[in-house]
Order: C-alpha cells, then sequence, then structure tokens
C-alpha cells in the first residue's frame, strides 16, 4: 500500500479504534523493540538485549538496544504507515502501525534513533499531540493525505547536536550498562501522558498484566518443579527449530516483569499438547473438579504469539461461537475454562496471522479455520470434564456424607467414575486414573502416585472426622461458637 493513497483520518482510526486500552502501548513498544532485536545476527547475546521502561515525572520511557532504524531511512520510516520492511514470518509488528499507538495516551510523541551511542549519533522525530487535535478539527483534515498530516504534525531532525544532545544522554547515562556490547538503540518518550494511562500504571494489578502481556521470562522456581519440562520446551526450540517462546530481559522502573506464574499456581496435573502443525501449548488443571482457584491468577486461555499475549478466553471463546465452532453458551464456557490454566503458543505465523486488533485470529483461509476448529474442540473437551466430574463428584457425595445409600445406585456411579475417567484422559491427552470409589477399600496404596496418595488420605481423613464430628453433636448439648473448634478437639481427644 502506497502512503500517498492513504487518507488522514487513518491516523484517527487506528489511535481511537485499534488501540483503545491504555495497556496496548506496552504492548506495541515493546513489539517493536522485540522485533529490532531480531536485526542482530550474533553481533550481541540474548543477554545482552534488554528493554528498559520506566516513568518519570508525567513522562513515560520505552528503551532498547536493538538494531533501531537505519540512519537514512529514519525519516520515511516515521512518516509512512503501511509500507515497514519488517518480515511477517520473523517480526509480529510487520503492518507498521504500532509506533503511533502513543498518540492517544500523550499530549507529545517522540522518538530517539540512537545510530551510536558511543558517537551520540541520534536523529529525533516528534509528533505533536496538541497540533494534531488542531488540525483534526479542520476542514482540511478530510483531504489532507497521510503524509501530508504527518508533516504538519510532526517534525524530523536528523542528527541532533548540541544541548539536546546532553538532553539525551542525561536519559541514557543511568543505563549506559545496555550499550557495553551494543551501539545502537531506540528510545520512545510519551510526554505528558494523559491520566487514563497514568491511572493504568499506578493499578493495583499494572505489573500483572504487563507480565502477562509482554514477551518475558518464566519464573526460575518453575524449573526446579516437577513441571520444569513443559517451560523448558516453551523456552527452546522445538521440532523444526521454531522457538515458541522467545523471552527477553525487561524492567519496569528498574524491577524486572516475569510472567506472573509461581509453581503454586500449578494445579495437580500439567499437560502439554499440540494443536496441530499451528500451536504447541500446556494445560494445568485439578483432578478433582475444574473451577476457579481463588487467589490463583493462572486461569483461563491465554494464546501468545512470538510469546506477546494476543488474546483470552474473553475474545476467543465469543469469536469461536460467532463462527458457529462452539455449541455451548459463550458465558458458559467462558466460566469453564477459567477453571483450567492455559498457555497456547502460536507457532505457525505463515498461515495463522491476527487480525489488526491483534486481539485474535481472523479466518482468513484453512489452515487458520482449522485451528479455530481445534481450539474449539479444546474447549468443548475442557466442558466435558467439567460437567462429567461434577456429575461423578455430586453422586459419590451421597454416599460419602451416608445420607441414604439407596439413593445411590453403585453401577450408575461406577458408570460416571468412568465418564469422568474418559473426559480426563481427553482433557489431558494422558492417561489419568480416578481413584477407586470410596466404598472400595481394596486398592494398593502403595501404587499410588504422590498425588493420588494425598487425594486418598485427604478423603479418608474427612470421612473420619464427619463421622466424629456427627458423634460430637449427637452427644453435646451446650455450645460455646468462640470456642466451638478447641471444645471439638478436647472432646475428640477425651473419646
Amino acid at each position: 500500500m502506497l502512503t500517498e493513497n492513504v487518507g488522514a483520518r487513518i491516523l484517527n482510526i487506528i489511535t481511537e479504534s485499534l488501540y483503545d486500552k491504555p495497556i496496548v502501548v506496552f504492548r506495541e513498544y515493546v513489539q517493536n523493540s522485540a522485533d529490532s532485536f531480531s536485526k542482530i545476527d550474533g553481533e550481541a547475546s540474548k543477554e545482552d538485549l534488554s528493554i528498559q521502561i520506566w516513568q518519570k515525572a508525567n513522562h513515560l520511557y520505552f528503551l532498547d538496544n536493538g538494531r533501531g532504524i537505519e540512519q537514512n531511512r529514519f525519516e520515511s520510516a516515521m512518516i509512512k504507515i503501511a509500507s515497514s520492511h519488517k518480515n511477517k514470518e520473523i517480526n509480529m509488528g510487520y503492518k507498521g502501525i504500532g509506533r503511533l499507538s502513543g498518540i492517544s495516551y500523550c499530549n507529545k510523541l517522540i522518538f530517539i534513533n540512537i545510530c551510536s551511542y558511543s558517537k551520540c549519533i541520534f536523529q529525533k522525530y516528534v509528533i505533536d499531540g496538541d497540533k494534531y487535535n488542531e488540525v483534526k478539527n479542520d476542514e482540511k483534515y478530510y483531504e489532507m493525505g497521510f503524509s501530508e498530516l504527518m508533516n504538519e504534525i510532526g517534525s524530523y531532525d536528523s542528527e541532533i547536536k548540541g544541548s539536546e544532545i546532553d538532553e539525551i544522554q542525561n536519559l541514557l547515562s543511568p543505563r549506559q550498562k545496555m550499550f557495553e556490547k551494543q551501539d545502537t538503540g531506540f528510545l520512545v518518550i510519551l510526554e505528558d501522558i494523559k491520566p487514563i494511562l497514568k491511572q493504568t500504571i499506578e493499578g493495583s494489578k499494572f505489573f500483572n498484566e504487563l507480565g502477562w502481556l509482554l514477551p518475558v521470562k518464566f519464573k526460575d522456581e518453575l524449573f526446579q518443579s516437577a513441571a520444569c519440562q513443559l517451560f523448558i520446551d516453551l523456552s527452546e526450540a522445538v521440532e523444526g527449530g521454531i522457538v515458541p517462546a522467545k523471552a527477553y530481559d525487561i524492567h519496569f522502573n528498574n524491577i524486572q516483569i516475569e510472567r506472573p506464574i509461581g509453581s503454586g499456581a500449578l494445579r495437580d496435573y500439567e499437560c502439554k499438547s499440540n494443536f496441530g502443525k499451528y500451536a504447541v501449548s500446556f494445560h494445568s488443571f485439578s483432578r478433582d473438579k475444574i473451577a476457579v482457584q481463588r487467589g490463583n491468577d493462572f486461569v483461563g486461555i491465554k494464546i501468545y504469539i512470538d510469546n506477546m499475549l494476543l488474546c483470552d478466553e474473553t475474545e476467543i471463546v465469543p469469536m469461536l461461537q460467532r463462527y458457529g465452532l462452539i455449541s455451548h453458551t459463550a458465558n458458559e464456557l467462558v466460566q469453564t475454562v477459567k477453571g483450567l490454566g492455559v498457555m497456547i503458543y502460536i507457532t505457525d505465523k505463515v498461515n495463522i496471522s491476527s487480525n489488526a486488533r491483534r486481539t485474535f485470529i481472523e479466518i482468513a483461509d484453512d489452515d487458520s479455520l482449522e485451528f479455530l476448529r481445534l481450539l474449539a474442540e479444546f474447549i468443548e473437551t475442557i466442558y466435558s470434564a467439567r460437567y462429567a466430574l461434577s456429575r461423578f463428584s455430586s453422586a459419590k457425595k451421597l454416599l460419602e456424607e451416608e445420607k441414604d445409600k439407596l439413593e445411590v445406585d453403585r453401577d450408575k456411579l461406577e458408570e460416571l467414575r468412568k465418564n469422568a475417567n474418559d473426559a480426563l484422559r481427553a482433557l489431558a491427552r494422558a492417561e489419568i486414573v480416578i481413584d477407586s470409589l470410596e466404598y472400595e477399600d481394596d486398592f494398593d496404596f502403595g501404587k499410588l502416585n504422590e498425588i493420588e496418595q494425598k487425594q486418598a488420605v485427604k478423603r479418608k481423613i474427612s470421612k473420619e472426622i464427619n463421622s466424629k464430628t456427627r458423634e460430637y453433636l449427637s452427644q453435646t448439648t451446650t455450645f460455646d461458637y468462640d470456642n466451638a473448634y478447641e471444645d471439638f478437639k478436647i472432646w475428640l481427644l477425651s473419646n
């Protein structure tokens, strides 16, 4: 697409429609930084590359030590749209519009191309947000081309000199270590950020949101867990040489951002699986029930491209419903998938691509349709497992509470157990066996794995405690509510 054929109003569409959430500025500018790293071929190791984000006063800064933009291309790259030189097989942000995402959230947007840190060679391009708002209210705006608009609201400096160099050096010097082995980079400055962006940064869940959104590393503790191989598989090359989850050293206000999954967020089972040739994934779920775990942030489905969050279940499920790929209601399925923790990494960017909003996979060809069909099938499998477990647990509870054993048909209960077992196997895509029913005491405890032993012991203790509690209540006539548990323990020891 030639820039000359693009109207000025495209900027309004981009800033007010495509980038309608403040958090997107972090996604877009970090994504551009990550894409610039892909241009470096062995000249700097992965450990030498980093992204530093910080807020000072009312300004927001994004700095990387990537390749930057070629000195003779900087001006044209700034004033044009949809003319990106990025390769969509390598770079996610190949459309060339992400740099404009900050315009809605600041009064002035500044781009500093660090051509050579050591030689103090810098280029600058500034977009004046106030000037843009002024031009938008002029009738000529509707007749302007995009390049003409950028010439009106933007200013270019091919090589910064004098006092401006001192200003940039003052910004970069606290982070000069980034440039010890890599002499180039890029700095984006959002001056006088808008209140809505400031509120996002000051929000209590901000660091958590960045951890899910950005291409960051898993916590080291996960590699010490029993599921460490899953995280290694998601961090190193898989078949075909594809690395689905490149991670970078990213800090905000000097605090490292990490994927917010601790070992405590993992459930009974962690399962790796493939979505055909399109994606790799892992999911974690409990054997007894599929339900939201309070205090656990690792819930629902998150889909990543280049380790950058594309969408979650709130976008996935309604879209699948509109495509006619799921048979249950969107609300039912959204609540169901929140009972698991699922991460899906798209490895095929040639055939599977995101739409303009970068929040979902559009149906553009047979490959994208097949991937979405596999995704819908997986979600329906979660739904089946949830309700198979629920039906089995409800029937078993009648038996365990000894309300009326005649109400529980043991053959029916065994059938429900088998159904739940089959549903778990389908979800895990591996062998999982629910323990024998509670009334059966002939199972070999020693052959159970650690999780199964804990579950068996838990059920046995619960059964005994329930029995003793009923006995205690039947024998006691006066109660002290505040000390009820202590009184029960005293009674238990004396009986």
